[in-house]
């Protein structure tokens, strides 16, 4: 997929991050630690969700999630009745399979399909690692992406900076990266 910079894409763009707590995706909070940026952690009603995601030009939603949204808290936080927010956002969303949610609704940004970040998942998808492959991709994926958000060409930046490629989980999650504009 190509690179897409909308217009409003600046470094100064208000960014809101939603950001379940859930100890196995703690290591996402790299992406924005230190950031100036307005931070969601806890179950907030609906209605507090929508009036900050109006409020802010990229919204950055990490998690657990599926096809229909992220999950947080036992329930989908964000799914398709936020849509009609996020159509002129610029979202970056990090969960698994967001890759059908953003699709399905043509939303703009970056955003992940399955990315493995525990060792039942990469169980599933048979690929054979150790228990320090999972800690080092973590790692080495939020900083890339943290150090990636801002780049013209968000997906090449952050393969070129998620490393090493001789990591199997690695390897199987550059291959989950995509970037989509409308």
């Amino acid at each position: 997929m190509g690179c897409y910079r909308p217009n409003f894409f600046k470094k100064t763009m208000k960014t809101l991050v939603i950001h379940p707590k859930d100890t196995s995706t703690d290591f996402l909070a790299d992406i924005y630690k230190g950031k100036d940026w307005t931070v969601l952690r806890s179950n907030l009603p609906k209605k507090q969700i929508r009036k900050e995601i109006i409020e802010h030009d990229r919204i950055i939603m990490l998690g657990h999630g599926c096809e229909l949204g992220l999950i947080g808290y036992e329930h989908l936080m964000i799914d398709s009745n936020y849509v009609y927010l996020l159509r002129d956002k610029y979202c970056v969303c990090i969960w698994c399979n967001a890759d059908m949610f953003v699709e399905k609704y043509k939303l703009n940004g970056f955003f992940t399909g399955m990315i493995i970040s525990e060792s039942q998942e990469a169980y599933m998808y048979s690929v054979m690692h150790t228990y320090n492959h999972i800690g080092e991709s973590n790692k080495s994926f939020a900083i890339a992406v943290r150090d990636s958000l801002d780049s013209e060409n968000i997906v090449n930046e952050i393969r070129s900076k998620y490393l090493p490629a001789s990591n199997p989980i690695i390897y199987f999650n550059q291959n989950n990266l995509y970037f989509i504009k409308k």
